[in-house]
C-alpha cells in the first residue's frame, strides 16, 4: 500500500490526542474501568456551557448531492458526532454510534456525523466503514458555528433544538469513560412528543445553495443577500424589453406586494438600463423593492441565468426553493403557493386542501409539494407528450391534442397552448385526478389507474403497450425506507438509473440482442438502405475521436451495451454489436428470429407501423438530447433512416451527416 503524507488537520489532530493522553496519565487517571477516571469535567457534558442554549442552524451535505437542513430534524432529538477521517478513534465513536442508531431503545433519535474534509475522503471513510448512520460534509460554517476543534466532539440536542450535551477528547484512555457518560446523557435526551418506535421522516433536499452576493441598487443602497438569511427572498432578473418579462411581471409583483407584511424581501436585477428609462419602466409595473443594474453580469452568472424573466424563491436557510424560467399564465397562483411552502407556517396538506375543489391546477403546483415525484416524471414520455406534436401540425389535431394535455375542457384545464401553457403534456392529474382540494393521504389503485392508460393507449395508438410494464415505468418509487431513514439519496440515485435503464430498453426488458446481421436475411432492403446511414457508421465515428473506450459515449454509438447479447456480452454474437442497429429502434430481436410466422409481428418491442410520432421522438431523444446533439430536428432526421429501399438518396444524403459523439 502507497503511503499517504499526513494532512495538516489529520497531524495536528493526532497530536492534540497524544497530548491530551499524556495529560491524563500525568494527572494521576487510571485505567478506563476505574471511577471517575476521564469523566466529563465541571465544564463538560451536561455543563457545558453551550448547554441550555439553541443549536445553531446548519446545512450539511450528503455524498449523493443533497443536503440536510437541521430544521428539517426540528421535533426530533439529534446526536451529532463532529469529526475529521482518519483522526485517532473516529472509527471507534462512529461504529458506536452507528450500533445506537440501530438500538431501538435509542428512537427516535437521529444519529448523524458532520465530517470536516473533502467529499472524495469522506467517501472512501464511509466505504470503508459502512456505517448505518449519515455521514455529512461540512461545507466549512459549522464546525465554526458551534466552535469545534479538532477533536472528535458530540453534540446532544433535544427535539426543540436545544443543546442538551457537549463532549470532546474521546481519545485514549478517555475514550470509553467518556463514551459511557455519553450514552447516559442519550438515555436521558427528553425525546419529545414522538414515541419510540415510530417511523421518523426526514426531508433531504435537493436544493442548490443560493450564491451570496452584495451590490448597490439604483438608489445607492447596499443589498446583501448573506444579510437576509432567515427570510424569504424572491430574485427575479428580468429586461425592459423582453416582452415575456412585460407579461409575467404584473402578475408577479401584486403578489410580492402582498407578502411583504409576511417578511418575504424581493430583489430585481437587470443587466442594462435601455436608453435612460429604467425607472420609468419601474413605475409602469408597480415594482417599488430594490433593483440591481448588473452591468458585468456577474450576478446573472452565479445564478448560471441566461434568459428572462428568470425567478428564483430563496427560503430562509439560503437555498433556492423554487425556480422558474420565463412566464407562466399562473404566475400569480403559483407564486403565492410556492411563498407559502417557502415560509413554512402551513403543512402541505393544509396548503392543498385550500387549492379550489375538483378543479386542475397544473404540474407547476403538484411539483411545489412533490418535488421527488416529478423528477420522476420528468423521466417518462409523459413529460414530452407536446413538444412531439409542436414540431408539425398535429397540435391542431383534436384527437391528438387531447392526449397531450391534461384537462382538456375541463375546469382549470388545457384550453389552448397561449393561455394555459401550464397545462400541457401529460401530467399528474391525469392519473391522480384535479389536485385541487385533494387528501395529502391520496391513494393510487393500479387497476383504475389502468383504465386511464386505455384511454389514450388503444386502437392505433396501442404501440405494442404493455400496462404492468408502462405503470412500472412511471411509478413514483422514490420514496425513502424509513427503516433506512438517511439512505434516502442513494435510494433516489438507484431509482433514476433504474429509470433510465429502461428507457433504453424500449418497450421490453430481458430479452436477448441479436444483432444486425440475424435481420439481413429477412429485411435484405432495409439492412442495405440501413448501411448508407450515418447509424451504420456511428462507432467508427467515435474511434476517430479516439473515444472508443469512453463509456459515456458508448451507449449512443453501439447497441444494447449492458443488456443481453448487447455491446461488452462475451456472448454477443461475433461480438459485432457496434454502431447503431436495428434492434435500437426495433427493441431486442430473439424473440421475433425464434418466433413463428404467425406470432413475428406481435415480437416486434421497439418501433412499428402502429408507433405514432410521439414514440419514435421519445427513441431517438434517448441520444439526440440537447446536451449531445441540439441542433437534432426530428422532423429531418426521420425522413432520411426511413426505410424506403426505392429509394437510396436518402440514405446517400444522410451519411454525408455524422452524428455527433457524445459529450458527457
Amino acid at each position: 500500500m502507497d503511503q499517504e503524507t499526513p494532512r495538516p488537520g489529520t497531524l495536528r489532530a493526532t497530536l492534540l490526542g497524544a497530548l491530551l493522553i499524556l495529560l491524563a496519565a500525568a494527572a494521576g487517571c487510571s485505567g478506563p474501568g476505574e471511577p471517575g477516571a476521564g469523566a466529563p469535567g465541571p465544564h463538560e457534558g451536561t455543563s457545558h456551557p453551550s448547554v441550555g442554549t439553541k443549536a445553531p442552524n446548519f446545512a450539511a451535505e450528503d455524498p449523493s448531492g443533497s443536503w440536510l437542513p437541521l430544521v428539517n430534524l426540528k421535533g426530533k432529538p439529534v446526536a451529532v458526532l463532529f469529526f475529521r477521517p482518519g483522526a485517532p478513534f473516529t472509527s471507534e465513536l462512529v461504529t458506536e454510534m452507528s450500533r445506537l442508531r440501530d438500538d431501538p431503545a435509542f428512537a427516535p433519535t437521529i444519529f448523524i456525523g458532520v465530517a470536516r474534509d473533502s467529499m472524495d475522503r469522506i467517501k472512501q471513510f464511509r466505504d470503508l466503514q459502512k456505517p448505518s448512520m449519515a455521514i455529512l460534509r461540512d461545507p466549512g460554517t459549522i464546525g465554526p458555528s458551534f466552535g469545534i476543534g479538532d477533536l472528535p466532539t458530540i453534540v446532544l440536542i433535544d427535539a426543540d433544538g436545544i443543546i442538551r450535551f457537549r463532549l470532546d477528547g474521546y481519545v485514549g484512555a478517555l475514550l470509553r469513560p467518556r463514551w459511557r457518560a455519553t450514552v447516559e446523557a442519550l438515555r436521558g435526551l427528553p425525546r419529545g412528543t414522538q414515541g419510540a418506535g415510530k417511523p421518523i421522516e426526514v426531508a433531504y433536499t435537493e436544493n442548490p445553495r443560493a450564491p451570496i452576493f452584495s451590490a448597490k441598487d439604483l438608489d445607492g443602497r447596499k443589498v446583501d443577500l448573506a444579510a437576509l438569511k432567515g427570510r424569504v427572498v424572491v430574485l427575479t432578473f428580468f429586461d425592459q424589453e423582453c416582452p415575456h418579462c412585460k407579461r409575467d411581471l404584473p402578475l408577479l409583483v401584486p403578489v410580492l406586494k402582498e407578502f411583504r407584511a409576511r417578511g418575504v424581501v424581493a430583489i430585481g436585477v437587470s443587466s442594462r438600463d435601455v436608453g435612460g428609462g429604467m425607472r420609468r419602466f419601474l413605475k409602469e409595473h408597480g415594482i417599488d423593492y430594490s433593483v440591481i443594474l448588473d452591468t458585468d453580469r456577474a450576478i446573472f452568472s452565479k445564478y448560471e441565468s441566461t434568459r428572462t424573466p428568470d425567478t428564483f424563491i430563496i427560503d430562509g436557510d439560503g437555498f433556492i426553493r423554487f425556480h422558474e424560467q420565463g412566464d407562466r399564465p399562473d404566475r400569480a397562483d403559483l407564486t403565492r403557493l410556492q411563498l407559502r411552502l417557502a415560509i413554512g407556517r402551513e403543512t402541505p396538506a393544509a396548503l392543498a386542501a385550500t387549492l379550489p375543489p375538483e378543479r386542475y391546477s397544473g404540474d407547476g403546483t403538484c411539483r411545489a409539494c412533490h418535488a421527488r415525484e416529478y423528477g420522476d416524471w420528468l423521466l417518462t414520455p409523459h413529460s414530452i407528450a407536446w413538444e412531439s406534436l409542436q414540431s408539425g401540425d398535429k397540435w391542431r389535431d383534436q384527437e391528438c391534442v387531447h392526449c397531450h394535455v391534461t384537462g382538456a375542457g375541463r375546469p382549470g384545464g388545457y384550453a389552448g397552448p397561449e393561455t394555459t401553457a401550464q397545462m400541457v403534456n401529460v401530467q399528474c392529474e391525469v392519473c391522480h385526478g384535479p389536485g385541487g382540494g385533494h387528501p395529502g393521504a391520496a391513494r393510487v389503485d393500479p387497476a383504475a389507474m389502468s383504465n386511464v392508460c386505455q384511454t389514450c393507449h388503444n386502437g392505433k395508438f396501442v404501440l405494442n403497450f404493455k400496462v404492468d410494464e408502462a405503470l412500472a415505468l412511471v411509478a413514483h418509487r422514490d420514496h425513502p425506507d424509513l427503516e433506512k431513514l438517511f439512505h434516502y439519496s442513494d435510494l433516489q440515485r438507484q431509482r433514476l438509473e433504474e429509470m433510465n435503464q429502461r428507457r433504453l430498453e424500449k418497450f421490453r426488458s430481458g430479452v436477448a440482442y441479436v444483432g444486425a446481421e440475424a435481420c439481413r436475411d429477412c429485411h435484405r432492403a432495409e439492412f442495405e438502405q440501413w448501411g448508407r446511414t450515418p447509424h451504420a457508421a456511428a462507432y467508427a465515428r467515435i474511434l476517430q475521436l479516439g473515444r472508443g473506450a469512453d463509456r459515456s459515449c458508448s451507449p449512443c454509438h453501439t447497441t444494447g451495451m449492458g443488456h443481453k447479447g448487447g455491446f461488452g456480452d462475451d456472448k454477443a454474437s461475433g461480438g459485432a454489436m457496434t454502431s447503431v442497429q436495428c434492434e435500437v429502434c426495433h427493441g431486442p430481436g430473439a424473440d421475433h428470429v425464434k418466433a413463428p410466422p404467425a406470432l413475428k409481428k406481435q415480437t416486434i418491442y421497439g418501433i412499428t407501423d402502429q408507433c405514432s410520432f410521439c414514440i419514435i421522438q421519445g427513441v431517438c431523444a434517448t441520444c439526440h438530447d440537447r446536451a449531445n446533439d441540439p441542433k437534432f430536428d426530428i422532423e429531418k432526421a426521420l425522413p432520411l433512416i426511413k426505410h424506403l429501399p426505392a429509394d437510396g438518396a436518402a440514405g446517400r444524403s444522410a451519411a454525408r451527416q455524422p452524428p455527433r459523439p457524445r459529450s458527457r
